[in-house]
């Protein structure tokens, strides 16, 4: 197996920005440890959720939250979702391990809920994925996958280019991970959760790539936000992908414009850091409620804080008028987020 990646001008303008943002991100580390793990935490819930979701399985940010705690999960697929969120937890580089299908099989028993001491077995029936829409409804969009007899071999194959990619780095990096992402989710070599898997391997694999930033923002809620563009990419690029014919370039310009806007998020989480650490405990406070939960009431706020009415509203008062919050509603529908206006130096930040 052998893909020549495209090197286009706009993906290499894309590839440059990633770059200089891992340059600067690997200097730059004076936020304390525990709220980049505050930061990385809500961002899991937020990955977990979204790839929930694009995979036709209801659940909220909210609820994966409620089930990350051990509140009472939902009776219905919460073992899958618990199993995202912690695959998304692992050593990216499989402990040591080599790229290959043994630990693909493992991942992916893993991330279902299921023993990963027992790897998942290769497909042996037939395949057609479908799209869903916002809703959990099939959206009537399928896509082909390969027949079974190729999957063993091909999934190999693929596992043991994208290791000497990643070792020889003969080609980008996050051209190879885009590449490998597509190709995987074309042969989907399990029997179910093969989109999730591949929207898993393009964030562990790209850390391991070292592009450690990953974790701080999540790729899956930016593919669900361009739910229509994600379909459309892999359609585009997944027919003739493994005949001379392949054209692998609408889905790496998709794949790095989501990678662009999770740099800008990563970004601006991390100037909304270093911008708060001087304010009072209780707009801190705040803001960590608001970025858990992307939009809350005044009521979460008093339950959260533990602060009188008045003091809390003279505070988000404070926080509204210097940009970093957006008050949406009236009187008891009133909710704030993170604001995403023009006067925020931190403007983007949330993950709603």
């Amino acid at each position: 197996m052998e893909f020549k990646l495209p090197v286009s001008q706009d993906i290499l303008t894309e590839v440059a920005k990633l770059d200089r943002f891992q340059g600067r991100w690997s200097v730059q580390q004076s936020i304390p440890v525990e709220r980049l793990r505050r930061i990385e935490e809500a961002a899991r819930i937020q990955s977990t959720a979204a790839s929930c979701r694009l995979a036709g399985i209801r659940v909220s940010d909210h609820e994966v939250a409620g089930m990350l705690r051990g509140d009472a999960p939902p009776p219905t697929e919460a073992k899958e979702v618990l199993g995202y969120a912690r695959a998304l937890g692992l050593d990216p580089a499989g402990a040591g391990a080599l790229l290959s299908g043994d630990w693909l099989g493992a991942l992916h028993a893993e991330m279902v809920g299921a023993d990963p001491a027992k790897p998942s077995p290769w497909r042996t029936q037939p395949l057609h994925r479908e799209a869903f829409d916002a809703e959990g409804r099939a959206t009537g969009q399928v896509f082909a996958t390969l027949p079974p007899r190729f999957v063993a071999a091909k999934t190999e194959e693929l596992a043991t280019w994208l290791e000497l990619e990643l070792r020889t780095r003969e080609q980008h990096p996050v051209l190879a991970v885009g590449a490998f992402s597509l190709c995987f989710l074309s042969i989907s070599p399990f029997e179910s959760a093969n989109g999730r898997m591949s929207r898993l391997l393009a964030s562990l694999l790209l850390r391991r790539a070292g592009y450690s930033g990953i974790p701080f923002a999540s790729l899956e809620a930016r593919m669900e936000e361009m739910r229509d563009d994600y379909y459309a990419a892999i359609s585009r690029s997944q027919t003739g992908l493994w005949t001379e014919k392949v054209n692998l370039e609408p889905w790496l310009n998709f794949f790095l414009v989501v990678l662009g806007q999770h740099r800008e998020r990563v970004e601006t989480k991390m100037a909304l850091e270093q911008q708060v650490r001087d304010y009072p405990p209780l707009q801190r406070m705040i803001l960590e409620t608001v970025r858990e939960h992307g939009s809350v009431d005044a009521g979460l706020l008093l339950e959260a804080t533990g602060a009188n009415r008045n003091t809390l509203k003279d505070n988000l008062r404070r926080l509204v008028e210097r940009g970093v919050l957006e008050k949406t509603g009236q009187r008891r529908g009133t909710r704030y987020r993170i604001s995403t206006g023009e006067r925020s130096s931190v403007a983007g930040v949330a993950d709603h």
